[in-house]
């Protein structure tokens, strides 16, 4: 991501490379990059090559569902190797305590928590809390891209905003990024002081 964030400042490409495909397919590839970095860009690039927010938002949960066909055998070779080895065993635990630090006393196996999840953490994070508390393939996965979308929708309109008045796509993905960052820390803050 740090990486990323110096090109976003100093490469007068940004925020797509020179040489990576339009249209549709140029769009679902940048959506298909995992912890949603890939958001900014996607969008800016589908709003140049005509694609509206219906379209670009049809593309977006394409990738989550390519994500999720990619992360859930992940997951479950993670948690088989973790039952002999310990070191994976003790990170998927650690992985879980700070899933549960940031949600409020007793929510942790409620629908919400798995969306909330899914829209500040990603999606391997969701499925996971939702495998933890017992929801099924299906189930688990629904509540995770929901959240995962809602995560989009703040970012696809933010990054929109931000290029509209600004006019500078590179800021326009800084600026984005900046909200798809402080929103979920922000929601989470709320609930926790409602909870």
């Amino acid at each position: 991501m740090l990486e990323y964030l110096q090109r976003l400042a100093w490469d007068p490409s940004a925020p797509v490379p020179g040489g990576w495909p339009h249209g549709w397919y140029g769009v679902l590839l940048l959506f298909c990059i995992p912890g949603g970095a890939g958001i900014p860009p996607g969008v800016l690039l589908g709003h140049r090559d005509g694609l509206g927010a219906l379209p670009m938002t049809v593309l977006y949960f394409g990738s989550d569902i390519v994500l999720a066909l990619a992360f859930e055998p992940l997951l479950h070779l993670l948690r088989f190797v973790g039952r002999w080895v310990p070191l994976i065993e003790r990170m998927g635990r650690a992985v879980m305590l700070v899933i549960e630090r940031t949600m409020p006393a007793g929510g942790l196996v409620g629908p919400t928590s798995v969306v909330l999840t899914g829209f500040g953490a990603g999606l391997p994070f969701g499925r996971a809390l939702a495998a933890g508390a017992g929801y099924g393939l299906l189930s688990g996965w629904l509540l995770t891209i929901t959240g995962d979308m809602f995560y989009f929708l703040i970012g696809m309109a933010s990054t929109l905003w931000f290029d509209g008045l600004l006019g500078d796509q590179r800021m326009a993905a800084l600026a984005g990024i900046a909200v798809m960052v402080i929103v979920p820390m922000a929601v989470r803050r709320i609930r926790a002081r409602v909870a």
